[in-house]
């Protein structure tokens, strides 16, 4: 049986993680929206966006398990079903987070890159890297369909391996509507980038 050390799979960083950044940027956050990330690892997210005036919390079953898990206005998956090799629970925490969503889930996942296999075992439907980890590999619409058929809704991509859940179709068509119009208001992809970072 293999030993699969999730919580090695936390990456520790100084700033903020793409998808939430991407969030920042979109204007999501606005005066007295509440922050919850669920499965904050290290906690970078929920620190960075206390510092920007925002009331922010997070729960992780490894770093903060005694943290309350609470609904929020925006809540963040980010880089968690990709790491549960456990399909259902994989489904259960995807699930919990849209139960804790007031306005926007933010749903993100590791994305397939072409070496995905070099030194790496098969485990499941993904593989175990060195470290003990778990990782399941997404093609870009593989997970757009994977979350809108797990939570019942049509999630928005935003970035590589990241996509916007809205509670209100208004809130969604406005958020499409103003990406369409607004070309340079999200960060987009540089070519050289298109690979796996958080």
């Amino acid at each position: 049986t293999i030993l699969i050390e999730r919580h090695k799979a936390a990456i520790k960083r100084s700033e903020l993680s793409r998808p939430v950044r991407i969030a920042l940027t979109a204007k999501l956050f606005t005066e007295g929206t509440t922050f919850f990330d669920y499965g904050c690892g290290c906690g970078t997210d929920v620190k960075r966006i206390k510092e920007q005036g925002f009331t922010s919390s997070g729960w992780d079953p490894y770093y903060q398990p005694n943290a309350a898990i609470e609904p929020a206005d925006i809540v963040n998956l980010g880089y968690i079903i990709n790491i549960i090799e456990d399909i259902e629970e994989r489904r259960e925490a995807l699930t919990k987070a849209w139960e804790l969503t007031r306005q926007v889930l933010i749903v993100s996942a590791q994305i397939l890159v072409d070496d995905r296999r070099r030194g790496l075992m098969a485990y499941g439907d993904g593989v175990v890297t060195n470290p003990n980890t778990f990782q399941k590999y997404y093609e870009q619409e593989e997970l757009k369909s994977y979350i809108d058929q797990v939570i019942g809704v049509d999630s928005i991509p935003v970035g590589l391996g990241i996509y916007f859940v809205f509670r209100d179709e208004i809130q969604a068509e406005s958020f499409r509507a103003f990406r369409l119009y607004s070309p340079t208001s999200l960060p987009q992809v540089p070519a050289k980038d298109k690979s796996w970072s958080p």
